[in-house]
C-alpha cells in the first residue's frame, strides 16, 4: 500500500515537471517569435521635433483721401512693408474749377514710409488762378510777313498751395503767390500767314509755355493792301496820285462810280470817305517808310480804335 502511494506521488511529480517544463518551453518560444517580429529600429531612442506655429504678421489699413476728404484709394499692407504712393491715381484729382481756374495735385499731409501704424493719408491741392489778362496792344496787321505780336500783353497767375499744417477750424493752411506768366505765352496760330489764311479776321489764342490749357483768345483784324491803291505791293507817290485822280473824278461828275475795293484801299484814315486827305496821308507814309530803318506800319499815324470808336 506505501508502496502504492509512493509511485503514484513521485509519478504526479514528473508529470507535473514535465507541465511546467512544456510551459517554459512554449513561454521561451513566443518570446523568441515575438522578438524576431519585433523591428531592430524600435530598440532606437528618438526624441519629438517641437513644431512650429506659422508666423502672422500684423496687417495696417492705409486709406488714401482726395482733397474733400473723399476715399480715394484703401490697402491692407503688412507691418514694415513700403507704402508704394505711386499706386495711386493722383492724375484723377486734375480738374478745371472754372473757366479762369486750375487744380491739381501738390503733395500728401503725411507720408510715411512703411506700414507701422493705420495711416489717413489726404491729399494736398495747387490752384491756379487768372488774376489780371490784357490783350495785346496791336490787332490790327497791314502785311501778312512776321509773327502775331504779343507786345503788351499781360497775364498773371495767383498760386495757392495747401500746407499740411492746420488752422484752428482743421482746415489745411495755404500759401499764395503771384506769377507773371507775361513773357512766358504763345500765341497760336504764331504767323500771320497762317492766321489769316482763311480772311481777313482772325481769332489768336495764348497759352502759357510748355500748357495746353489757353490764357485768353482775341481778334486780330488784316487790312489787305491799305494804301496800295494800284495793288502793286508798295506804297508810294503812284497810290496818293490815283487816289487824288479818283477824287477829282468824284467831284466833277455825281454818277461817276468808286468799286469797294477802290474806297477801302484808298479810306487809310478809315473816316468812310475817299478824298484828298487820303492822298495827302499816302504821300507823308511813303516819306517816312523810304527813310525809315524799321517796318513802318499805318498804326504809326492813326489810333484806328479812337477812329472808329472802339474800347
Amino acid at each position: 500500500m506505501l508502496i502504492k502511494k509512493t509511485i503514484s506521488a513521485l509519478i504526479s511529480t514528473l508529470l507535473l515537471s514535465g507541465a511546467v517544463a512544456a510551459a517554459s518551453a512554449a513561454a521561451d518560444t513566443t518570446k523568441e517569435d515575438a522578438a524576431a517580429d519585433k523591428d531592430p529600429s524600435d530598440n532606437i531612442s528618438t526624441t519629438a521635433e517641437p513644431k512650429k506655429e506659422p508666423t502672422t504678421l500684423k496687417k495696417y489699413n492705409i486709406t488714401f483721401l482726395d482733397f474733400d476728404g473723399n476715399v480715394m484709394t484703401s490697402f491692407n499692407i503688412e507691418e514694415g512693408d513700403p507704402i508704394n504712393y505711386s499706386d495711386v491715381n493722383t492724375k484723377s484729382l486734375h480738374k478745371h474749377l472754372d473757366e479762369y481756374t486750375e487744380q491739381d495735385f501738390s503733395s500728401w499731409d503725411i507720408k510715411p514710409d512703411f506700414a507701422d501704424a493705420d495711416y489717413t493719408i489726404h491729399a494736398l491741392s495747387k490752384t491756379a488762378s487768372i488774376t489780371h489778362i490784357k490783350p495785346p496792344a496791336k490787332h490790327r496787321y497791314y502785311t501778312l510777313d512776321g509773327e502775331v505780336s504779343l507786345a503788351g500783353f499781360e497775364a498773371s497767375i495767383k498760386m495757392t498751395v495747401q500746407t499740411p499744417e492746420k488752422d484752428e477750424k482743421g482746415n489745411y493752411k495755404t500759401e499764395e503767390s503771384i506769377v507773371d506768366v507775361s513773357e512766358s505765352c504763345t500765341a497760336k496760330p504764331s504767323s500771320l500767314k497762317e492766321a489769316f489764311a482763311k480772311g481777313d479776321k482772325a481769332t489768336i489764342t495764348v497759352y502759357p509755355l510748355g500748357d495746353q490749357k489757353s490764357l485768353c483768345s482775341f481778334e486780330i483784324i488784316y487790312h489787305r493792301g491799305l494804301g496800295d491803291v494800284n495793288s502793286d505791293g508798295s506804297i508810294n507817290s503812284t497810290d496818293a496820285s490815283q487816289v487824288l485822280a479818283t477824287y477829282a473824278n468824284m467831284a466833277a461828275s455825281k454818277d461817276y462810280t468808286v468799286s469797294d475795293k477802290m474806297l477801302t484801299l484808298s479810306d487809310v484814315n478809315m473816316d468812310g470817305k475817299l478824298d484828298a486827305r487820303d492822298a495827302s496821308h499816302i504821300l507823308r507814309y511813303y516819306a517816312v517808310a523810304s527813310t525809315s530803318q524799321k517796318t513802318v506800319d499805318w498804326d504809326d499815324f492813326f489810333d484806328y480804335d479812337e477812329i472808329l470808336g472802339i474800347k
